[in-house]
């Protein structure tokens, strides 16, 4: 099957920092500069702006965790050293996409805060990828481990049995984990989020047929959720049940209208069914996002199939890429 995720422009182009996340964040934008701000840019100045109250600097940290670019890293790594808590934890929340390397270095520091809201946010923040840690790492990580499923069961509250299951299985707990949600998926039929996390336990076991199941149970439960049918065309990939995925994932886009991401895997997986429906997609994605990234999937397809508006796709996708990628481009014409 052809790659899922397409070359990323962001890292050969780099990110450019303006001068409202530059050390001058205390003062307020000029109208120009306002007025020149895209949402994402304006969250990462709020959230350094300490002319703001704490609780609107958090929130603006907890936005960005929808824009991991330069902008919003210099914005959250800032937010990690704050002397709040409240700032620290909701910059771990910021973080949320970025790569495990990136994030490993910025946020371990903060699995010894000395608050402990932080340090458990921290520690929920890593813990998410556990198994594909290095191995000292996972080292470090064992009694933050502990901490936190000591902490979730000493609780012994309602709302937070989801996350103990959740770190049994980033733990590789299956049974530990399975046991939890299958008590949640009786008291909680309604949460999608039960029904993917039960899936998943079952897929860090490479038992996808059942994963495939719970998925379509929580479908039953939930059939316009459009992350349940997400989740079940990458589980019908790894079944090689393409057809079908292309089926479940254009269900999720079409639910989820706004979400770029899933109209760009639509264009992937419809691609080998339907070329002019694998390429509406592709557009739909860019025209959402705006993108280089999908920029770049729409001219691929463009100039791969001949495309009339590949010459001009090309000339737009030049503004922001380099030349090499332009030509590697127009090398694939047929």
């Amino acid at each position: 099957m052809k790659k899922i995720v397409c070359i990323s422009l962001l890292s050969i182009l780099g990110f450019s920092v303006p001068s409202f996340a530059s050390d001058s964040v205390e003062k307020a934008p000029s109208m120009n500069q306002t007025q020149k701000m895209s949402p994402e840019q304006e969250l990462a100045y709020r959230a350094q702006n300490k002319n703001e109250t704490i609780e609107n600097r958090a929130d603006a940290l907890r936005q960005l965790a929808r824009f991991p670019n330069q902008n919003s890293l210099v914005a959250v790594a800032r937010g990690l050293k704050d002397p709040s808590p409240v700032i620290r934890e909701a910059a771990i929340t910021g973080s949320e996409l970025y790569k495990l390397s990136h994030r490993w270095r910025m946020i371990s520091p903060l699995l010894s805060d000395p608050e402990m809201s932080v340090r458990l946010a921290a520690g929920v923040n890593l813990m998410r990828e556990y198994r594909s840690m290095k191995a000292e790492q996972q080292v470090q990580m064992e009694p933050v481990y502990k901490e936190l499923v000591d902490t979730l069961t000493s609780q012994n509250r309602e709302d937070t049995q989801l996350q103990l299951a959740d770190i049994y299985r980033w733990h590789g707990e299956w049974t530990k984990a399975d046991v939890i949600y299958q008590k949640l998926v009786k008291s909680e039929p309604e949460n999608a989020e039960v029904w993917l996390n039960l899936s998943d336990n079952f897929r860090g076991q490479n038992q996808d047929e059942q994963a495939l199941a719970t998925l379509n149970q929580g479908i039953m439960q939930l059939p316009k959720e459009a992350s349940l049918f997400y989740s079940k065309a990458l589980t019908q990939v790894r079944l090689n049940q393409k057809e079908d995925a292309a089926k479940s994932i254009q269900t999720a886009a079409i639910l989820a209208d706004n979400n770029s991401y899933y109209w760009y895997l639509n264009g992937v997986l419809q691609e080998s069914i339907d070329v002019k429906l694998a390429t509406e997609s592709f557009e739909k994605a860019y025209l959402i996002s705006g993108s280089p990234e999908q920029l770049y999937a729409v001219c691929d397809i463009y100039v791969r199939y001949g495309n009339e508006k590949a010459d001009a796709c090309l000339e737009e996708l030049a503004k922001v890429a380099p030349d090499y990628v332009i030509e590697q481009l127009k090398e694939k014409r047929k």
